[in-house]
């Protein structure tokens, strides 16, 4: 399980404002990451309070994938890694939905 992993970098992200009360952590989650949203809240829920969070929410918000093909140059959603854009062209580039972002952090 690598979402244990991902959360204790995330803790150590956090380490700097924690003289601070935090009350929530907003993270950006791609689709496509590899990163379980629900493996992820659960290892936040297992270790928030031995890292002086027990008062913490984590909010995941997923962020879609989304490709342009550098064939047609049209934007299409693809599903996973693989998947052909639907002129049936594979050459294209990921312009998200692999992303793992730290994006906010609330305090009380």
């Amino acid at each position: 399980m690598h979402e244990l992993s991902v959360v204790r970098a995330l803790l150590t992200q956090l380490k700097p404002y924690q003289h601070r009360k935090i009350i929530r952590v907003t993270l950006e989650v791609g689709a496509i990451s590899c990163v379980d949203s629900e493996r992820l809240q659960f290892c936040f829920d297992m270790v928030k309070a031995e890292a002086a969070l027990a008062d913490a929410r984590l909010d995941i918000e997923v962020v879609p994938a989304r490709a342009q093909c550098r064939n047609c140059g049209r934007y299409f959603a693809p599903s996973g890694p693989g998947d052909a854009c639907p002129c049936g062209s594979y050459d294209y580039t990921l312009t998200s939905g692999r992303q793992l972002l730290l994006t906010e952090i609330g305090f009380d």
